[in-house]
């Protein structure tokens, strides 16, 4: 599954992304308006115009007719400029820096050279006829530098996961078939997920309506920033995507967490129900060695506390409940989450 070549951006200054935005804001619509807001030739005006399309900030439905999407309008009207959240967020929705943001997790002890981010950039595009491809390539380097995603140590770059944390809440992947924790660049780990959720697909949708509903409950949300905290905090990026609550790695330890909200005639069934995602979406993901997390709101009820058991001793996933806003957990869970410092 390689990332279409017009996937990837042509445009080497990032703050004249920005200025793209605020252009179109104005009242600009064409790429001629776009070339002539940012100084540069009409031929540029259309490179910057298609890579504010790829991070979410423009649409041009009509030809050469460009408008600002509902993020766009949420980033004019806070603050746009290269620090806004809003505007990383943006830049790291799109496919190819979802590609690269792993790729340099991979190498986060010894870092990669310019070269190894650059020959990765092959690897994943479809460049095939792309005169242009160098260029993008260049740009995207670029954007990572410029942006403080990348540091650079000597001659190698290493990821700025401080910031990533600092500036987003959990990373998002916004493509249910995108590797959301890959072990390898290998894109054989990419095709191997995309024919997996592609023949899952009536079974997907049922999963990510119910996932859309349960993200509105307060209580589901809560469960996933108590653990996104503690995680952020042993340096590791919490992360997810339209099915999947929270995931992250940790030590080279691959986690998948399933947050359940609970009454008292529904506990059994959200258990249930829990389950079955997480063992569905880490076969989904091709992470077999992944350990499994089941999240709720509250303590099991004592009729139904032998489902801890169940869980632990016989399924192998770890539970974990809310109490007082803190988290809770077995003392066999407490010693394998011990990252997530959990209670007694």
């Amino acid at each position: 599954m390689k990332i279409p070549s017009d996937e990837i951006p042509q445009a080497d200054v990032i703050e004249d992304v920005i200025k793209t935005v605020i252009c179109i804001a104005k009242g600009g619509e064409t790429f001629q308006d776009i070339a002539k807001a940012i100084g540069k030739v009409e031929r540029q005006g259309r490179y910057y115009r298609k890579a504010a399309e790829i991070v979410g900030f423009v649409a041009t439905p009509t030809r050469n007719h460009s408008v600002l999407t509902p993020l766009g309008k949420q980033l004019v009207k806070s603050n746009p400029t290269l620090t806004n959240p809003l505007f990383l967020q943006g830049v790291l929705s799109a496919r190819i820096f979802q590609r690269i943001i792993p790729f340099l997790e991979l190498y986060k002890t010894d870092g990669v050279t310019r070269e190894e981010i650059v020959d990765f950039i092959i690897s994943v595009a479809d460049i095939s006829g792309d005169s242009t491809a160098p260029r993008r390539f260049s740009s995207v380097v670029s954007w990572l530098d410029t942006l403080r995603i990348i540091e650079k140590k000597n001659e190698s770059y290493f990821l700025s996961t401080t910031l990533i944390n600092k500036k987003i809440p959990l990373l998002q992947f916004t493509e249910i078939d995108e590797p959301i924790l890959p072990r390898s660049s290998n894109l054989n780990e990419y095709k191997t997920v995309e024919m997996r959720t592609a023949k899952a697909h009536d079974t997907i949708i049922s999963y990510r309506d119910l996932a859309a509903t349960e993200r509105a409950d307060n209580a589901h949300r809560k469960l996933v920033n108590l653990v996104a905290t503690r995680v952020k905090a042993t340096g590791a990026i919490p992360r997810y995507n339209q099915l999947i609550d929270l995931a992250t790695r940790h030590q080279d330890d691959d986690y998948i967490f399933e947050m359940k909200s609970l009454t008292e005639t529904n506990v059994k069934s959200q258990v249930r129900n829990g389950l079955s995602q997480l063992f569905e979406y880490r076969y989904l993901q091709n992470l077999p060695d992944a350990k499994l997390i089941l999240v709720v709101e509250t303590p099991l009820p004592s009729k139904t506390k032998w489902m801890v058991d169940y869980m632990e001793e016989d399924r192998d996933v770890l539970l974990v409940w809310d109490g007082d806003d803190q988290l809770y957990g077995t003392n066999e869970t407490r010693e394998k989450l011990a990252f997530l410092n959990l209670q007694p």
